[in-house]
């Protein structure tokens, strides 16, 4: 939200989605779907006017079903007690492009994936958790094709965001720092639509600096003819996935050793950087996330 606009009505501001004053409340929502609450009684009409210019309506979200997920959901949100089961957790964050019309399905979709029973938040009409109980050790599915498949049925775009497994007692922390992982990728608009959450730190690092900055960083690394050429970036990407493996790489890329070698050596010719030394490798990936955008 516009920070003059928040230190405008700092004092009539609502923090906590409480429900069950909605009639003293107008609640609307940010460019993130995030919901903004106003206390009425501290409005007047035209401020009030002019708010519903600004943002749009907040929608309601859906509610906890289970009781579970009724005492994990007053914990994370509402500084509730910790719940006592289950012991060690993750959470599996998404984020939707638009709503959707069949809420119950998407759970279904979600229940049929897991063998363990799963939990599941929403925190705003576009955007929620997977609740997972990882005190049994269970096979992690295939986030890319759950991806796809959502997106298929729900003819709508989702970002995941997969965490890490803890203990319960951490989740508070846990929750706080994947959700602002997310808003970090989501801010960035990335083109990748499923990250874990080590793939998602450097976007939450990067966010920090300046646009200007970046573009006289990627012009250092990246000069305008290689961001055309899509087969070295490409090539470079799939050499980082290979942890610098040149071999893994090349096979994964079906061309010979000898010619992303070859690549790797022109490059470093053109820009003194060295893509074998991983300091320097470093600065090329960071160099490829900023280029990995939708805009």
């Amino acid at each position: 939200m516009n920070e003059n606009l928040i230190k405008q009505f700092e004092d009539v501001i609502v923090k906590e989605t409480d429900h069950s004053k909605d009639d003293e409340i107008l609640w609307l929502e940010d460019e993130h779907h995030n919901p903004i609450g106003f206390l009425k009684a501290k409005l007047t009409k035209k401020e009030m006017i002019l708010l519903e210019m600004l943002f749009n309506p907040y929608e309601s979200i859906q509610r906890p079903k289970l009781a579970s997920e009724k005492k994990w959901a007053d914990y994370l949100f509402a500084q509730g007690n910790q719940p006592n089961d289950p012991k060690w957790v993750q959470f599996i964050h998404f984020s939707l492009e638009k709503r959707i019309e069949d809420y119950n399905s998407f759970r279904d979709v979600w229940e049929s994936i897991f063998s363990s029973p799963i939990m599941m938040l929403w925190t705003t009409p576009t955007r929620g958790m997977i609740i997972v109980d990882v005190s049994i050790e269970e096979e992690l599915p295939d986030f890319h094709s759950i991806n796809q498949a959502i997106s298929s049925d729900f003819y709508v775009d989702i970002t995941l965001l997969v965490g890490t497994k803890h203990v319960a007692t951490q989740s508070l922390s846990q929750f706080s720092w994947e959700n602002a992982c997310l808003e970090a990728i989501i801010d960035s608009k990335v083109i990748r639509r499923v990250f874990f959450e080590h793939e998602a730190v450097p976007y939450f690092l990067l966010q920090s600096i300046p646009t200007d900055q970046r573009k006289l960083f990627l012009s250092r690394l990246i000069d305008d003819d290689l961001r055309d050429d899509k087969e070295f970036l490409k090539s470079i990407a799939v050499y980082f996935e290979h942890n610098l493996n040149i071999s893994a790489a090349a096979k994964t890329l079906h061309m010979h050793r000898n010619s992303l070698q070859y690549r790797i050596d022109k490059y470093m010719e053109r820009t003194t950087f060295d893509l074998r030394q991983f300091p320097q490798a470093t600065l090329m990936y960071i160099a490829l996330l900023l280029l990995d955008q939708r805009s």
